[in-house]
């Protein structure tokens, strides 16, 4: 490695490695949940394998938004992009789910990761876990009915999967189906996304300026 750019090299093995979060089990009840849920953390199978900002935004916000009420009875909920599955961990927890179907969703390396969480926090007869790789068909336990509720943090950060999250969250979108996007705005390409959306389906951004946490918003850069 050619660290002072006169052509002497340094062996990589000399260069101390980027740290590494290790596994832990992280408890959060966003000032909201009367019992907190518990994530278990590990990025040895990907960067979705930790909670980020975005997503304990997006959790927040639902939650506020859905607890207390009975709107989320009998819908057919879907969260893309999973990871370790916040978001549906704490709607399973906090929010009256009699008659919905919850799924939880992601690629196949987070796939031991969400059904390890569901167990955790033993919610297996309100959390179904699918295998969804957004260059494949939507399985069909979720394509054979109307999806009402899409739910989907930081799954803008990869550029080249751009495509197929539009294709997929296309597939998905039904006349009356609603979904709740978050996610940091860290390139100009993300925003190309929001763009290229636009054209197949109706967006609005939320107005958080009167929100607690718009400096929570404000400060990741976050788009909701």
């Amino acid at each position: 490695m050619d660290l002072f750019g006169d052509g002497s090299f340094v062996g990589d093995d000399l260069v101390a490695p980027a740290p590494i979060m290790e596994a832990k089990i992280t408890s959060a009840d966003f000032g909201l949940l009367e019992k907190p849920i518990l994530i278990h953390e590990d990025l040895a199978k990907g960067c979705g394998g930790m909670i980020w900002p975005a997503g304990e935004v997006l959790t927040k916000w639902v939650l506020k938004k859905y607890m207390g009420t009975t709107e989320l009875r009998g819908k057919r909920i879907v969260e893309l992009g999973a990871g370790g599955g916040i978001t549906s961990l704490a709607v399973a927890v906090g929010c009256d789910l009699e008659g919905a179907d919850l799924y939880m969703t992601d690629m196949k390396a987070m796939y031991e990761l969400m059904k390890d969480n569901v167990k955790l926090n033993k919610l297996e007869d309100k959390i179904k876990v699918e295998l969804l790789d957004w260059a494949n068909p939507v399985p069909d336990a979720i394509a054979e009915k109307p999806v009402d509720i899409i739910l989907a943090a930081d799954c803008v950060y990869f550029e080249p999967a751009f495509p197929l999250l539009e294709k997929t969250l296309v597939d998905m979108v039904g006349e009356n189906t609603v979904v709740f996007f978050c996610f940091k705005r860290r390139r100009r390409a993300d925003l190309h996304f929001v763009k290229a959306i636009r054209k197949r389906l109706h967006i609005v951004e939320v107005d958080i300026n009167n929100d607690p946490d718009y400096e929570a918003f404000k400060r990741e850069n976050l788009f909701l």
